[in-house]
């Protein structure tokens, strides 16, 4: 259907004919059947390409060496990009892996072996806090296997660190020099536990991610497959990014990288090619000995060494399930810094003689598939062309698309909704429209002078560690990127709304007006994340629970709900309120909030609002690890709690995301100041949540 024949009412009938077909596929087809993905992925490909023929052939100015025939060029093949991308990750779509079934074959394999294999377990650390460090330190020594050992690799030669490893019955290593960063850290390590214990297995953690109870039981087993040399586990966390935290959609929207650990990666795994993305991940020592150890000639070692391995033929497995639960990064500039690394890694391993571009050994699947994850980085500076085209335009007259308003809606505005509609569906809402696109705004500038910097010096440049345990007590504004959003929010309105006194070239039309609104919208979103608002200090963080269990004190015993637990603290709701109305401040209480664990906490307060009970923890007896008696002691009550509350970590960040609710909490964040929210918070939390 060509535009030029067709009215504007046609044109917007076709289009939400359209929408209404794609929601129709969204509704009725099942994300979870590989038909149903290549039947829907097949009809956004086809809206796709028809999208970008129609760009290429029928919205391009007569070429000529001026601003005004280059400019739609230069947006065009970064639009490319982005479709480029789009349509690779469509395709990797179609497949999906799902190695539940082999997990549960390890656990039961592990169980009726007399002997389980030796694992070690590598703790990452370079600067991190106790706070931090304890977290993993002692949720690793609760996992639920046999053998193991655990060690924590120092590159930081901190005194303190060693002592505490004493202390806590863990093994300490630390080095002369951080040669190799990260993946120079591991292989000092696995020369040296290869004098003492040579597990054939290395389980590698990050100092911020603590390891669930069952991840070696539902991993271990697995490496029966020979092929495999490496099984890596989603990364979850137990608190918000900074794009969740600073719009308040913590509750409401699920963190920026689920699509990829969710959806991604067992896709990738389809084929056969997921990768190693750090941490939370069980490797072969004798894999690891087969490339010379782990890889130390870029800052992502982890995708280097799934591509080294891949050579030889073993591969990664991705098991997709929470079997970690760490810590995000907590301010905006360590979620910029983490990214930034990220997108450098991924371009050197490509411009390195044994990558996948210019080593041997590799499949076209696989260099297809390094390629895609390089084009994921190569789409952010479209980002900047889309925020800058209408400032572009109405000041200069340079035009971004030659395209009137019916070829909009018979092409442009179908290929967009199909794109938003199908990312929800196949991620089954872990994608939102407005909050996944901001997400990617607030890191575009960095991330698009990362690219550029590394295209000219891509080595040499330092390992740059992600900033975990600050202080965010105060509000905060990561000011170089605020005041930019705020420039493009005023150039976007002042050459909108005053485009004939300033003598531009044109009259603005409908199609530009509303381009310009939604920058402004993008904008002025990306502008409230980089002012950052307080967070809870690390000790204060708190698990929602709601566990059913019982709550005994000298006289009765009586059901309750376990609402929110934290390291120090747990609140309860008394179901009789009979028996509530005759508890008071101080009143000792014993419940389990896991099992085989039991825990005494006296009384401190109770919300009148809400009936809910606010305990401190004073005891605790841990039936797991035969501890008969009581630990009384704050220390020995501490070191308890954190044990079994991160190694069984309650699930904090939504997994699916509401569209409605992100919308309010926004709403909330735009017409509250900080300080306001900070106040409700407290007023929440004094109220008993």
């Amino acid at each position: 259907m060509s535009p030029e024949i067709v009215t504007f009412s046609d044109s917007v009938l076709f289009c939400l004919i359209a929408t209404a077909l794609i929601l129709l596929c969204s509704c009725l087809f099942d994300s979870r059947k590989a038909t149903d993905r290549v039947v829907f992925g097949t009809i956004l490909i086809v809206m796709l390409l028809n999208y970008l023929v129609f760009r290429a052939t029928e919205t391009l100015p007569p070429f000529e060496w001026n601003a005004y025939a280059l400019w739609p060029r230069i947006y065009l093949a970064f639009e490319m990009i982005v479709i480029s991308y789009t349509i690779l990750s469509v395709i990797f779509f179609f497949r999906r892996s799902d190695h539940s079934r082999a997990a549960d074959e390890s656990e039961r394999a592990i169980a009726a072996m007399a002997n389980p294999p030796a694992v070690d377990v590598f703790i990452c650390t370079y600067n991190e806090e106790l706070p931090i460090l304890e977290r993993t330190i002692l949720a690793a020594q609760a996992i639920d296997y046999p053998n193991f050992t655990v060690w924590v690799l120092d590159d930081g030669r901190r005194d303190w660190l060693r002592q505490y490893c004493l202390s806590a019955g863990a093994r300490y290593i630390s080095r002369d020099d951080n040669a190799g960063a990260k993946g120079g850290n591991i292989d000092n390590a696995r020369l040296q536990s290869a004098k003492e214990t040579n597990a054939p297995y290395i389980l590698i953690l990050d100092a911020d991610f603590a390891p669930q109870r069952a991840i070696l039981k539902r991993t271990v087993g697995q490496f029966a497959d020979p092929g495999i040399g490496v099984i890596q586990t989603p990364q979850f966390y137990y608190n918000a990014d900074p794009v969740q935290h600073n719009l308040l959609a913590s509750r409401a929207w699920v963190d920026d990288q689920r699509i990829f650990f969710d959806v991604m990666q067992p896709s990738k795994d389809g084929w056969g090619t997921a990768f190693c993305v750090g941490t939370s991940c069980l490797v072969r020592r004798d894999a690891l000995d087969l490339i010379g150890g782990m890889p130390r000639e870029t800052v992502t070692e982890d995708i280097h060494l799934t591509y080294r391995l891949l050579q030889k033929g073993v591969r990664t497995r991705w098991l997709n399930e929470r079997l970690s639960v760490g810590l995000s990064a907590e301010s905006l500039s360590g979620y910029i810094t983490q990214r930034c690394r990220w997108c450098l890694g991924t371009i050197q391993g490509a411009l390195l003689r044994d990558g996948p571009f210019f080593g041997r050994g590799y499949t076209f699947t696989q260099r297809l598939h390094y390629f895609h994850g390089l084009l994921f980085w190569f789409c952010r500076p479209f980002i900047l062309l889309l925020l800058a085209a209408p400032i572009l335009y109405y000041f200069m007259g340079l035009p971004a698309i030659l395209m009137e308003p019916e070829a909009f809606f018979l092409y442009a505005m179908p290929m967009v909704a199909g794109m938003w509609t199908f990312h929800a569906w196949v991620s089954e809402r872990r994608s939102l429209p407005l909050f996944t696109e901001v997400s990617q705004i607030v890191a575009a500038v960095p991330i698009t002078l990362a690219i550029v910097h590394a295209l000219f010096h891509p080595f040499g440049r330092p390992f740059k560690v992600t900033a975990k345990g600050e202080d965010r007590s105060r509000v905060a504004v990561l000011y170089p990127l605020a005041v930019l959003f705020f420039l493009i929010i005023l150039f976007t309105f002042v050459g909108m709304m005053n485009g004939p006194l300033l003598r531009t070239y044109h009259d603005l039309d409908v199609m530009s007006v509303a381009w310009g609104v939604v920058v402004m919208i993008y904008a002025f979103v990306s502008m409230l994340v980089c002012i950052e608002l307080p967070r809870q200090h690390l000790d204060e963080i708190e698990f929602p629970l709601q566990r059913r269990t019982l709550a005994t004190d000298k006289l009765r015993t009586t059901p309750c709900t376990i609402e929110h637990i934290s390291v120090k603290a747990a609140w309860l709701k008394v179901d009789d309120p009979s028996c509530a109305a005759e508890l008071g401040v101080g009143t000792l209480l014993q419940f389990s909030p896991f099992d085989s664990f039991e825990v005494v906490g006296r009384i401190a307060g109770r919300s009148r609002a809400t009936g809910v009970f606010s305990l401190t923890i004073i005891a605790t007896r841990d039936r797991s690890l035969d501890l008969a008696q009581i630990s009384a002691s704050p220390e020995d009550v501490r070191r308890a709690m954190i044990r079994r509350l991160f190694s069984e970590t309650p699930h904090v960040v939504p997994a699916r995301a509401s569209l409605r609710d992100a919308i309010s909490c926004l709403l909330v964040r735009v017409f509250a100041r900080p300080t306001e929210i900070i106040g409700q918070a407290n007023e929440a939390k004094l109220a008993g949540h």
